[in-house]
């Protein structure tokens, strides 16, 4: 009886160690470890620059149920990771795999989920199931900017009786993302903006076929008192008032890689805020009025320079946009007060006329770097 006992032990010892030494065949010391497969395509113009782990709970990428043959042990799960870690080994096949030229756009992917999970179906079977989720994303100075997202994986149903290779599943669903992002970014290379490379600015000045309260500054359509629809505020000493400002409408689109960037210019003067009082509606205050508004044309015209000067990328333009823009409304509130304290708000004729010549020469000035454009 005893020696019988033994001999059973003996052989169970032997199916366990023959069993965990299937589920393990494909892994070597320290984890899973990927096989090299070539992608079958060459990208184009990207390369994976570096692999980010961001899953919640990075530890075991596998769970897998062990039984004995014929389902009569059940000897619990069996964590399994890949070697080095998931990002390393996803890197390292990468780089074995896939042409890495780097002169091209440099590409992040982070792991947002990467795990194979099995449970039992009934008496007879397990379930398996895979969920890959990857972010690609473009490296920048401050991060990754993200690009897509890819979410995959598979499904299995295998016997109690039979053992899972689990790196082909592994190594199937990397490959499939990896091909995913190559076909997107040949789709999207000329029209996403994300990936646009160079940055041209076209400039044109805002209209309205119907005026209405606003007036936008054109060269032949001068103020004329009709145009002081506002009241004067009480106890001002002053004879009359305008509130020119300057703005603009934007809107993008990307051509051939590159984004054509329209933005319109607004120099305009709502009739509303205009004022004068009675005896102030002479040839001499209208003019004074009128240099106010031609100020804020100069200035957006300089807002324009300003911007052409520019070293111009899909990353910059709209923040050199808006900090040029803000830059010329102070610019415009200085340039306003100081003609107004020079000519005394219009009594000191002389500083006057000498504003007036000032005022036409950048007017001119002006207009000939706009024919230029």
């Amino acid at each position: 009886m005893q020696k019988t006992l033994r001999n059973y032990f003996k052989g169970y010892w032997l199916i366990i160690t023959a069993t965990l030494f299937v589920l393990c065949a494909f892994t070597g010391i320290g984890g899973i470890i990927l096989q090299d497969e070539p992608m079958g395509f060459k990208p184009a113009d990207y390369y994976i620059a570096n692999v980010i782990d961001e899953r919640s709970n990075k530890s075991n990428i596998a769970q897998l149920i062990n039984l004995l043959p014929g389902n009569k042990l059940y000897t619990g799960t069996q964590q399994l990771d890949l070697q080095g870690g998931a990002a390393t080994a996803v890197g390292k096949f990468i780089n074995h795999n896939l042409p890495q030229n780097k002169s091209l756009k440099a590409v992040n992917i982070i792991i947002k989920e990467f795990k194979l999970t099995e449970t039992p179906m009934g008496a007879s079977r397990i379930d398996g199931q895979l969920k890959l989720r990857l972010a690609f994303g473009l490296e920048k100075d401050y991060g990754t900017q993200l690009l897509v997202e890819y979410k995959g994986g598979l499904h299995y149903v295998r016997s109690i009786n039979s053992v899972v290779a689990i790196e082909p599943y592994l190594r199937s669903s990397l490959k499939s993302s990896l091909q995913f992002f190559n076909n997107w970014m040949q789709t999207n290379q000329t029209e996403n903006a994300k990936l646009a490379q160079n940055v041209k600015i076209i400039f044109n000045d805002y209209t309205e076929n119907a005026e209405g309260d606003t007036i936008y500054y054109t060269a032949n359509r001068p103020l004329s008192w009709k145009d002081f629809q506002g009241k004067a505020p009480n106890n001002t000493p002053y004879a009359a008032g305008v509130m020119p400002s300057i703005g603009y409408n934007q809107h993008a689109k990307v051509v051939n890689g590159t984004i054509i960037v329209y933005v319109d210019m607004k120099t305009s003067l709502p009739k509303s805020t205009c004022w004068a009082k009675p005896f102030a509606k002479d040839d001499y205050n209208l003019n004074h009025e009128q240099r106010h508004f031609d100020i804020a044309q100069i200035i957006a015209g300089q807002f324009k320079q300003k911007i052409l000067a520019q070293q111009l990328t899909p990353d910059n333009y709209e923040a050199i946009i808006n900090m040029q823009y803000l830059d010329s409304y102070r610019d415009l509130y200085e340039m306003q007060k100081a003609y107004d304290k020079e000519t005394g708000n219009g009594t000191r004729q002389q500083l006057q006329q000498e504003w007036n010549e000032k005022i036409d020469k950048q007017l001119l000035t002006k207009a000939s770097s706009t024919a230029a454009m």
